[in-house]
């Protein structure tokens, strides 16, 4: 079982704390999606720490703002970066990582957070990146995934979702290959 420790970067509202995007700062995603539960048809006018009292969820982390989707579905992540980019953006500072925080019931997403985190292992490791996940009763699986965005906002934050360490592995194999061929091509040559 791999257990983690998470501690969320305390932010609010992300336009009033820099209203324009810096270019030389690195940024997340902070918000959280609701879930299936919620749609165009639900009205809720809490806070992130209402949900968390009236589910019971204390080790469920909530980042304003809320996401709530028309249709229940998870958010359009393009949609949110072309049009709401400044609002659902936390500055990253140095020692934190970019984190999506998912919380499964019956292998179906039940809510999401996307947020700026401190991430270690309960040895104490810093975490850097990877995606982790934990079994608990009722049907219930935790997942957090975590990596670290590069500076600027041309791109969305590397927490937008899990293409993105398929891409850096991909990439990761394809340099390492590049440089075993290298090689071999140099010993082959020098022989």
């Amino acid at each position: 079982m791999c257990v983690l420790s998470l501690s969320q970067s305390v932010s609010s509202s992300n336009s009033s704390d820099y209203p324009e995007l810096n270019p030389e700062w690195s940024y997340c995603f902070e918000f959280t999606w609701f879930g299936p539960d919620y749609s165009n048809i639900s009205t809720y006018d809490g806070t992130c720490d209402d949900y968390v009292d009236e589910k019971r969820t204390k080790d469920v982390p909530c980042q304003s703002p809320i996401v709530i989707s028309y249709d229940g579905t998870p958010p359009d992540l393009e949609y949110l970066w072309s049009h709401y980019k400044e609002s659902i953006l936390c500055k990253k500072n140095e020692n934190q990582m970019c984190a999506k925080y998912t919380y499964f019931f019956n292998g179906k997403p039940n809510n999401v957070t996307y947020m700026c985190a401190k991430v270690q292992s309960m040895e104490g490791k810093h975490i850097s990146d990877g995606c982790y996940k934990q079994t608990l009763s009722g049907g219930y699986k935790t997942e957090i995934c975590v990596c670290n965005s590069t500076a600027g906002y041309a791109d969305p934050p590397c927490n937008a979702g899990l293409s993105w360490y398929l891409n850096a592995n991909t990439l990761h194999l394809t340099l390492a290959a590049s440089l075993f061929l290298y090689l071999v091509k140099y010993e082959l040559y020098n022989m």
